[in-house]
């Protein structure tokens, strides 16, 4: 059995999220955790009310609208025998506590939802979701706001052809190949076109043997940029779901790299599934 965890503010996005989810894996058996992390607002402080304890409150009102969510996920929108459901309320950051929480429980998959920001937005307030993808070491599934699911005929990995230390992370990606039977393409956006040579077609089929299919796709895209080239390429080849392997650099790096996940995750179109390795 998968368990996959499922953080939620109760937006529209977040419940957008959780419904593709449960109707991506409607194939498999899986313990959904639907999770809130909440804090004091200003407005909370002014209303609260005498004799208990804000943060009491918060955590009921916090517990109460999971239960809520669970019951209509379960009435109205899906009812799979398959699928099993229980959740999580705690207090402070979102990041520390999914961090905290998969660091002691075994979690195969987080999803969350991708609203879209204004270029202001992204550089003043960043993103909660981008920051899970890079600082949570999880297989992350993002949704973009308003995508709505789809069957996954083809799936793209974004590479850069480089060694892969672990490729059992790509394991995650087993049942929705048992499942839906997608193409697998890995594909690198160049500024000059290249052939695809002997050491990338290794690599590609190394991670096919893994996931127990006979061929991985390999190509090459031209295009003068890589954030651009990525997004014409997922739109020429119709690509329904993306996959990035985030990673771990040393500081400098970090310091002189604007990364490649953090601006495809706020241009993300399609859902795209974030590898660690």
């Amino acid at each position: 059995m998968m368990t996959i965890l499922l953080p939620t503010d109760f937006s529209k996005n977040a419940k957008n999220a959780i419904l593709y989810a449960l109707e991506l894996y409607k194939n498999q058996e899986v313990n959904f955790i639907l999770m809130n992390a909440f804090h004091p607002t200003h407005d909370d402080m002014a209303n609260s009310i005498t004799g208990g304890s804000l943060n009491d409150l918060l955590s009921q009102a916090s517990e109460k609208q999971l239960q809520e969510l669970i019951t209509e996920i379960k009435g109205k929108h899906i009812s799979n025998k398959h699928h099993s459901f229980s959740f999580k309320s705690a207090y402070g950051s979102l990041v520390e506590i999914i961090d905290t929480f998969v660091d002691k429980h075994p979690i195969d998959l987080i999803v969350m939802g991708a609203k879209g920001m204004s270029a202001v937005e992204k550089i003043v307030f960043g993103s909660n979701t981008y920051a899970v993808i890079k600082e949570v070491d999880c297989p992350a599934l993002v949704i973009p706001d308003n995508v709505t699911f789809t069957h996954p005929s083809n799936l793209s990995i974004a590479t850069d052809f480089k060694e892969i230390k672990n490729k059992k992370i790509f394991s995650v990606l087993q049942t929705l190949l048992n499942d839906y039977k997608p193409e697998v393409t890995m594909f690198n956006v160049t500024e000059e076109m290249k052939p695809v040579g002997a050491e990338e077609k290794q690599m590609a089929q190394s991670i096919a043997n893994i996931l127990n299919i006979d061929t991985i796709n390999t190509t090459y895209f031209k295009h003068e940029d890589v954030i651009y080239g990525t997004k014409e390429y997922v739109k020429q080849h119709n690509t329904s779901l993306m996959v990035l392997v985030n990673k771990k650099r040393n500081f400098f790096e970090d310091l002189f790299h604007i990364s490649f996940t953090k601006q495809i995750s706020f241009h993300a179109e399609i859902p795209l599934l974030i590898l660690h390795d």
